[in-house]
């Protein structure tokens, strides 16, 4: 449960990390441009944060009223001038056009035009200078913010496509207009409510007509630029001057320039660097502008990424310790439920682990391969038989000790208060008294583990337990899954080995070096075994251990 959690909660952060990125990151994917709320609003001629239009040109009293605040600002009387900084900039041309998706992920029609205009943008090489065209998707129901934007652009069902040039579209005329509205007049998805943009009113089920469309605006956009900014302009300005008495303010303001565009041979992504820095910031291919992710929320994002992958990966570690506890429990179940059947030829169907460890000296630490590996069966290493023994005499042992202390505290509890109750020594001696008189061997099991089995008691020539079930239980030590595991953990298989299919003739499955002793000890130690190991059982209370599985005389 606790992995699921954390994975879930992994996934979460990690679907909401992308989810972040794409929904206020702009992108390009092949030619097909992503938007997010400033790149759109920047194209559209909208103000990044009320998403108001911005106006045609700057009116000479916002000018001045602007200039004034600004200096009351800088004397302490008033800060208006942050405020009023839309006023100051008029809707501007970024410097190439602009064909725009309008969707909601809801909308089948969407996914359904989604294939063509793909197509499209990979036909007319979108998103590069030579094309000097963007086309973009734009999801009006990503956030609130996107909803307001679509709002804003007038759009009014879904998937609505609008062009976004560098003039002023008219889309309706004044005798259609007047007769049956504005709206009906442009066509079914309505009028256009910005200036420079022109919605798609033909059926977008058939691509060849948006193509044909797209190329057209295309080409009313290249030439009002042309007029704007060509070598016309000069003659168009000195006409309508000398027409006005010279009242009238022409120039090329506003139409952006080449300077905006991206790296070589592209345009760039995202609000167009250095456009109308003062109202928008630096832009760039990251997004720029209010909305995008800033540098400190991408790393507080990773850093909290990276924290939870390092939970994770500490969890999957935990939760395969845990798999392989259980597995491990399985097995030791199955030796103990489903014992392996005893055969008339076999003599090794009914063996007892303890008789096998006392027999060849296996109990002692330094007994790290088998005595004589032609005589002897891989499943008798006293390396892997100890060990398991051990752990599974202990496991048993453990389970009685807590029983035992179990009862005696419930006999503890029903001491009359007037009577008095028993030291702490007295309890330890009852509480010992009480297991021995259970099973002894669990009296002086962790004791003889502790002092490397030197004592005779703790070198028993059949299992010592009372309980015929746990003699059962210790046997499970025979069973090849469960030696398996064993060999695994102290090196002697590799994963999915078995200890019967290994070839120990030449070392005996040595866990390490071999003991410390000389060759003469070690000449002693095999005599010892060939002798059937009665010094072992003869138990010498010596003080340490030398050699193979022999105590020092």
């Amino acid at each position: 449960d606790a992995f699921d959690d954390l994975w879930t909660k992994y996934m979460q952060q990690t679907e909401s990390a992308s989810k972040s990125y794409e929904s206020t990151i702009s992108r390009r994917e092949r030619n097909l441009d992503h938007w997010d709320v400033p790149t759109a609003a920047a194209y559209l001629g909208l103000h990044p944060e009320t998403l108001e239009p911005l106006p045609q040109h700057v009116s000479e009293t916002s000018s001045s009223s602007s200039a004034t605040a600004t200096t009351d600002g800088a004397n302490g009387v008033s800060g208006s001038a942050v405020e009023n900084n839309h006023h100051q900039l008029a809707d501007e041309y970024v410097g190439h056009d602009a064909a725009i998706l309008f969707y909601a992920q809801w909308c089948r029609n969407c996914h359904a035009v989604a294939p063509s205009w793909d197509a499209i943008a990979t036909h007319v090489n979108a998103g590069t200078k030579s094309a000097n065209l963007v086309m973009a998707l734009f999801d009006c129901e990503n956030t609130a913010k996107h909803t307001e934007l679509c709002a804003a652009a007038g759009i009014s069902a879904y998937p609505t496509l609008m062009f976004v040039g560098s003039g002023e579209y008219h889309d309706t005329d004044f005798v259609t207009r007047s007769l049956v509205g504005k709206d009906k007049s442009a066509g079914p998805f309505g009028a256009t409510t910005l200036r420079r943009t022109v919605k798609f009113q033909g059926n977008w089920q058939y691509g060849d007509q948006m193509l044909d469309w797209v190329n057209i605006m295309r080409g009313l956009s290249s030439w009002h630029g042309f007029t704007e900014s060509g070598p016309l302009v000069s003659l168009r300005n000195g006409l309508f001057k000398l027409i006005t008495g010279g009242k009238y303010k022409g120039g090329t303001k506003g139409r952006g320039g080449k300077g905006m565009m991206g790296r070589e041979g592209s345009l760039p992504v995202g609000v167009p660097p250095n456009f109308q820095t003062e109202l928008r910031g630096t832009g760039g291919a990251s997004g720029g502008g209010a909305g995008s992710v800033s540098s400190a929320e991408s790393a507080a994002n990773a850093a909290a990424m990276k924290v939870l992958e390092m939970e994770l990966n500490a969890t999957k570690k935990e939760k395969e310790l845990y798999e392989k506890a259980v597995t491990h429990s399985g097995h030791l179940m199955d030796g103990l439920l489903l014992p392996k059947k005893a055969k008339e030829d076999d003599e090794a169907s009914d063996r007892d682990p303890f008789a096998v460890l006392t027999r060849s000296d296996g109990w002692y630490s330094n007994a790290t391969s088998l005595p004589d590996p032609a005589a002897t069966r891989n499943d008798e290493h006293p390396g892997i038989l100890r060990s398991c023994v051990l752990e599974l005499a202990l496991d048993y042992c453990a389970r009685i000790t807590s029983r035992a202390t179990n009862d005696y505290l419930d006999v503890l509890g029903k001491i009359p208060e007037a009577d008095p109750f028993p030291s702490l020594e007295e309890i330890e001696s009852t509480l010992m008294d009480n297991i021995k008189e259970e099973e002894p061997y669990c009296a002086a099991v962790e004791s003889c583990a502790l002092g490397n089995f030197e004592g005779p008691e703790c070198r028993p020539e059949k299992c010592p337990f009372e309980n015929d079930a746990a003699c059962r239980y210790v046997e499970s030590c025979f069973d090849p899954l469960i030696q398996a595991e064993y060999g695994v953990a102290l090196g002697l298989l590799k994963e999915g080995e078995r200890v019967m299919d290994q070839d120990w003739s030449a070392d005996g499955g040595s866990l390490v070096t071999k003991g410390s002793g000389s060759g003469a000890t070690a000449a002693a130690a095999g005599e010892t075994a060939a002798s059937g190991g009665s010094a072992a059982t003869e138990g010498s209370a010596s003080a340490g251990v030398g050699g193979w599985g022999v105590p020092v005389a």
